[in-house]
Parts: C-alpha cells; structure tokens; sequence
C-alpha cells in the first residue's frame, strides 16, 4: 500500500493549479484548481479522463457541444476526443486519468508511506 499526503499546488497556467496525488502505471490521481475564468484550451489525449466536479461551476466544450458541470457532477472524456473547459466560478475538481498522462506523471512525487 501507497500513500500520499496532500501536496503543494503547481501552477500550470494562469488561474490552473494542479496537485498530483496518488498514481501507479495504470491510472493517476490529480486534483485541479481552476479560478473563476481560467480556461483549458481545447485539446485531446490518448488517456480516457474521468472527474468529479468537488465544488464550483464551469462549462466542458467539445467539438460538438457545451455542458455547464457543477458541485456533485462526474463526467467521462473518452480517449482521444477533443475537449476544453472553462471556470464560471473558482472550481475544484478530481481526475482520474487512464492510463496515465505522462506530461502529469513528470509532476508527481514519491508516495508519503509504503508498505
């Protein structure tokens, strides 16, 4: 068993913050903190991407549609399919991405506690 305690925030872009938490070579964990109007510009990854929306409000877009997410709300982004999202209000949300983002992966750390 793994564990990881909360780490730092790492700055991605402007208003986007990211925490790596838990990973292996399966899937990885990250929690984000996009601000009110902070913007993910559309662009897609060969890892299938599922999040829970913990608090907050923004709008998914994809090359066919626009879906406002809110507090409560979980989603599935399958492989490959392009997709962008944008904060209405400050958003925290929890990603699970399969297999895991390599570009992601470079930020993690070494787990807290192994047994």
């Amino acid at each position: 068993m793994k564990v990881w305690r909360k780490g730092s925030w790492i700055n991605l872009r402007e208003k986007i913050s990211a925490t790596p938490l838990s990973y292996d070579e399966r899937c990885l964990l990250m929690l984000f903190k996009i601000e009110a109007g902070g913007i993910v510009p559309m662009h897609a990854h060969p890892q299938s991407q599922y999040g829970l929306v913990i608090s907050g409000r923004g709008v998914f877009a994809t090359k066919d549609a626009k879906i406002e997410v809110s507090e409560g709300d979980s989603y599935c982004i399958p492989a490959n399919e392009e997709h962008g999202f944008e904060a209405i209000e400050e958003v925290l949300i929890l990603d699970i991405f399969v297999p895991p983002r390599m570009d992601y992966v470079s930020l993690t750390r070494k787990p807290d506690h192994e047994v």
